[in-house]
């Protein structure tokens, strides 16, 4: 299968996809390691190319791959992201990595994960990249840890990954990441599962977790700090103390705004109008120009990618 890859940089300046919640990931995980990491600043939803490479680099450098294979198993962890949520909707393997092929389209993704071949309960893909720029080992770790932890996430058992053939050594198994030999290739990934299983992901109990389920309950309302404090009967002070972790309150509540557009968008027929109303938008500009800077993707690009097959997008 070939692959074309965006223009040259001397042409077009490129920028991989690096969402502000893998950027998070990565820094949630390597803090859990003990590995302080400086991550340059995000443009919008993305992270420049050459920026993302020096800093994973750097880590890789100093700690190897398995911190950056464990990013991963973090994203529970974090606040709702619209990509990570179309990822997660996935009904098996092979629909995930065909979701992850179509964020890389929209986002201009330099590099690319391509499947080489695929059966029933296993498939073979490539990390691949211009002859020029392939993609750095500490690349492949993180695209391959996060591809991992999503495949069991969405329902994947047994889920196993090897650098390689059969016979190539295992980089996850039962839930665990292991370091992968030194000087072994990292960019060609056997992925097996024994079969899918429904799953359920359970709402969080800590502060951000119970005030965004009362956000998304009412966000047709004129949100406030103090608002949000009342209902929750605590004071304004300790509120934004104990949101501080997840940005703060504006930050939770633009993040609840985009994961409920980011819903009706994959599964509802609504204009983009009737989307941006109900999702708390103040019209439709605020949910086009947000949304976007969150996903890389205007709305109408983020239903094309990942809508249900039985939902017709209504392009208005």
């Amino acid at each position: 299968m070939d692959v074309a890859f965006p223009d040259s940089v001397e042409r077009r300046v490129v920028e991989e996809f690096a969402s502000a919640v893998l950027v998070a990931a990565v820094q949630r995980a390597l803090a859990g390691d003990g590995i302080p990491v400086v991550v340059p600043p995000l443009s919008g939803a993305l992270l420049p190319l050459e920026a993302k490479r020096r800093t994973l680099a750097r880590v890789s450098e100093a700690h190897g791959l398995l911190p950056l294979l464990r990013v991963g198993l973090f994203l529970a962890e974090l606040p709702p992201d619209p990509a990570i949520s179309a990822l997660l909707a996935s009904d098996t393997p092979h629909d995930l990595f065909a979701r992850w092929s179509r964020l890389e389209r929209f986002t201009h993704s330099r590099h690319r994960v391509v499947i080489r071949e695929a059966g029933p309960k296993y498939l073979i893909a490539e990390h691949v990249g211009p002859p020029a720029a392939p993609p750095e080992p500490a690349e492949d770790a993180l695209i391959l840890g996060v591809l991992a932890a999503l495949t069991a996430a969405i329902g994947g058992q047994a889920v196993t990954v090897r650098l390689g053939s059969d016979s190539a050594p295992v980089v996850f198994a039962k839930g665990v990441f292991m370091e992968p030999p030194p000087g072994h290739g990292t960019a060609l990934w056997h992925f097996t599962w024994s079969s899918l299983a429904s799953t359920v992901h359970p709402a969080g109990t800590d502060a951000a977790s119970h005030a965004r389920r009362i956000l998304a309950g009412d966000l047709g309302r004129r949100w406030t700090l103090g608002g949000l404090a009342a209902e929750l009967a605590t004071s304004t002070r300790s509120l934004q103390r104990r949101l501080r972790a997840d940005g703060g309150f504006n930050a939770l509540l633009s993040a609840t705004r985009a994961e409920a557009a980011a819903d009706l968008l994959m599964n509802s027929e609504h204009p983009l109008s009737i989307v941006g109303f109900a999702s708390g938008y103040a019209d439709q500009p605020h949910l086009t120009r947000d949304f976007k800077r969150r996903t890389a993707m205007t709305p109408l690009a983020y239903r094309s990618a990942f809508a249900s097959s039985a939902t017709a997008p209504i392009d208005s």
